[in-house]
């Protein structure tokens, strides 16, 4: 594992080929997780290759894998033939017939006055042939030989009949499939005109013959009125639901149904190439965003590969359990851990972030289950926002039942606006529980694996070597107990400034514990664990005590290295002193016969200084809290006086120099350090003679509930709290 480490970072860090040049490198890895992605998430774009034809009787139920809504173009098309069949065409009266058939029968009664004024015309057979011969449309020998027998009155009056007849029809418009019935209501129409028997029968004669259906058909028209009522026809759409039997066992396969099969995906070798294009799209759009934002709100993360690899490493482990539980069911897909992940291991702004990306990817997966993308989403969201400040060891545990809780509400909320039953609703929150639990569970046990693979140091990493178990803070409290006591009240000192100033308070509070952790090589040449009053220092020179001193900063970053601790605790360990001068030394060193050749960077520590709050939280933390104690009568005044003195010195030496703190943080560091020391070293009196004796005799005589807490001679309480303790407790 420490090989792959390495490996790993020197790739990022040191690039040794073309390929892991930091622009060449991002476009390849850009481009492995986008063809990642687009894997995992069109796999069920490619049809299981189900084959069937037409009339074949089905060997198997076929069961539709996804819910899909396509458009049935057979009977779309049976739709569209029926309305052009209801599209009746158009038809234009043609003005012009009117005046022609007019023309016809003044040219016809022209050639009766012709014939019958024509006196070398003897015979009716004469007359009848000459008429013939000379009508321009031919007539019956009935209306030719009635014509004949017309005297001049009769022909105007049979003349303007007929014209008025069929100046009638014409203009009410005659179409072909109407023509028999109106030459029959023509003989119908004479008949009540109460003209002479031969009139009546010229007038009906020429008008059947002369009427013709004077309708002429619109082909623009009736094209541009079945165009407008295809428009209007909505395509026949069908739904196939996922789950759904498409093609039962014993069935004779119809091309409706293997249409459907074709649109599901279910076809021999169907592969929809614009399903792919638009997922393609899709994938880069959401890849954009990401990259985007992390340029424009979290830069450094956009700088750092190796926080990107994570992101995209983070993502891909999440979808792949995502598309695993999909096959089960959408509400046990467990979609918050990638969130979860990101928000302990990377940023938690970037955890919302990747909650509403992976909740858009698991909408493909899921198959735009609108139900199941919501769960993800809110559930994801509540995660982030129960593991941004993680206080202790239970909180993924905690954070699990968060999810898992708003898992079945809004499995439960959705399912009742779904109107779908009970039991089916129940039975689905309990997959929403499962899963919350689950999320945590597989948070858990992948965080470990990238925190070492990728080196990240973790809140909860720090609480676990919190522990007072751990080996290392074992030793220091078995060879250094003075140090492991004095550490600690570092501890409680920086991490109660650390959450006023925008520090991390677990950060603070670990790296104290292991600040002063080197003291386990050499722990009696520190004043803290002598016990006696023998101080080896006395014994050596200067020179070598500084040496001796200043060597617990590297002794306690071996010793660190030793026990692989984060390199966040390192640097706190390398940095908690900073390049301090070791002034009781120093001075020392001066006040010798020698005093003028001492060099004064001999005795200061080899740095550097503080890189980071957290660095000179401890580093303040540790100069107070040694010199208040070393106060003789501390009080509010001394000890106020003492830390504004202490941080003063430190920020004119310039050891504040490297860390982000502002003058206002140390004005706040200042004031809260004043307060805790002042509860910790607050003056006591001793117990008066008069009250111990009081104390002992009640106790003797039993009128006491609880023995009173009062010690020696030499300690100290106060005076007015203990006699009223003594007072409660009679």
């Amino acid at each position: 594992m420490i090989s792959l480490n390495s490996k790993l970072r020197d790739f990022f860090v040191q690039p040794t080929s073309v390929y892991a040049k930091p622009v060449a490198r991002r476009i390849v890895l850009g481009l492995a997780f986008f063809f990642l992605f687009m894997i995992i998430l069109s796999t069920d774009f490619i049809s299981d290759k189900v084959s069937f034809e037409v009339g074949q009787v089905s060997d198997r139920d076929i069961i539709s894998p996804r819910t899909v809504a396509y458009v049935d173009l057979a009977k779309t098309k049976k739709l569209e033939a029926e309305v052009l069949a209801s599209v009746a065409n158009v038809y234009d009266i043609d003005v012009a017939a009117i005046a022609k058939v007019e023309d016809f029968v003044g040219a016809i009664f022209k050639t009766v006055r012709m014939v019958l004024l024509d006196k070398t015309l003897v015979s009716t057979e004469q007359k009848m042939g000459k008429m013939q011969e000379n009508l321009i449309i031919p007539l019956s020998n009935n209306v030719v030989a009635g014509l004949i027998a017309l005297d001049e009155r009769s022909i105007v009056i049979a003349e303007e009949q007929a014209k008025t007849i069929l100046r009638k029809y014409f203009q009410r418009g005659i179409r072909d499939d109407d023509l028999e019935i109106a030459r029959k209501n023509i003989v119908i129409e004479t008949e009540e005109l109460g003209l002479e028997k031969n009139t009546e029968t010229v007038v009906a004669g020429i008008v059947q013959t002369l009427l013709q259906p004077n309708f002429i058909f619109n082909a623009r028209e009736t094209d541009k009125r079945k165009q407008a009522a295809i428009t209007s026809i909505e395509p026949v759409r069908e739904t196939v639901k996922k789950g759904q039997i498409m093609v039962r066992r014993g069935d004779v396969v119809t091309a409706e149904q293997i249409h459907g099969m074709e649109e599901v995906g279910l076809s021999k070798g169907h592969i929809s190439e614009v399903r792919i294009f638009g997922l393609a799209i899709f994938v880069l759009i959401i890849m954009s965003i990401i990259l985007g934002y992390l340029y424009k709100f979290a830069y450094p993360i956009y700088q750092n590969d190796l926080h990107l690899v994570l992101l995209g490493l983070i993502i891909l482990v999440t979808l792949l359990l995502g598309k695993a539980a999909h096959y089960y069911s959408d509400f046990a897909a467990p979609v918050a851990a990638g969130a979860l992940l990101t928000a302990i291991l990377i940023d938690e702004r970037l955890g919302l972030l990747v909650s509403v990306v992976l909740s858009l990817f698991f909408g493909v997966i899921a198959e735009y289950n609108l139900r199941g993308v919501s769960m993800a989403l809110i559930g994801s969201i509540i995660g982030v926002y129960s593991v941004s400040k993680i206080a202790h060891g239970y909180s993924l545990t905690r954070t699990g039942i968060w999810i898992a809780a708003v898992n079945f509400l809004v499995i439960g909320s959705t399912g009742f606006i779904e109107q779908l039953n009970n039991s089916q609703i129940l039975a689905q929150g309990v997959l929403g529980i499962v899963n919350g639990i689950g999320t945590s569970v597989i948070t858990i046990g992948i965080l470990p694996y990238l925190e070492n693979v990728f080196n990240i140091t973790t809140p909860l990493k720090l609480l676990e070597l919190a522990q007072p178990n751990h080996p290392l803070l074992q030793r220091l409290l078995l060879d250094a107990p003075g140090t492991y006591h004095h550490s600690v009240m570092v501890g409680n000192l920086a991490e109660t400034a650390a959450g006023h100033i925008g520090a991390e308070p677990v950060t603070v509070r670990v790296g104290a514990y292991y600040h002063d952790i080197g003291k386990i090589k050499r722990p009696y040449f520190f004043v803290e664990n002598q016990v006696g009053n023998e101080n080896p220092h006395d014994k050596i020179a200067p020179s070598l005590s500084t040496l001796i001193v200043t060597s617990h900063i590297k002794d306690g970053v071996d010793l660190c290295r030793d026990y692989k601790l984060p390199q966040v605790i390192v640097d706190i360990v390398q940095q908690h002193h900073g390049t301090m001068l070791v002034s009781y030394f120093y001075k020392q060193a001066t006040e010798n016969e020698h005093g003028e050749c001492i060099i004064e960077a001999d005795f200061r520590y080899e740095g550097p200084r503080p890189q980071s709050k957290e660095a000179a939280l401890i580093m303040l933390a540790d100069a107070c809290e040694a010199a208040v104690r070393s106060i003789s009568k501390p009080n509010a005044n001394r000890i106020e006086a003492t830390v504004r003195k202490l941080i003063r010195e430190r920020l004119h030496d310039g050891q504040l120099d490297e860390c982000n703190l502002t003058l206002r943080d140390l004005n706040i560091i200042g004031d809260v350090y004043i307060r805790v020391l002042s509860s910790m070293f607050h003056k006591r009196i001793e117990y008066s003679e008069p009250v111990k004796e009081l104390e002992r005799r009640k106790i003797k005589n039993g009128n006491c509930n609880k023995q009173p807490t009062g010690k020696d001679d030499n300690n100290v309480v106060d005076g007015t709290n203990t006699a009223v303790g003594i007072a409660k407790n009679c």
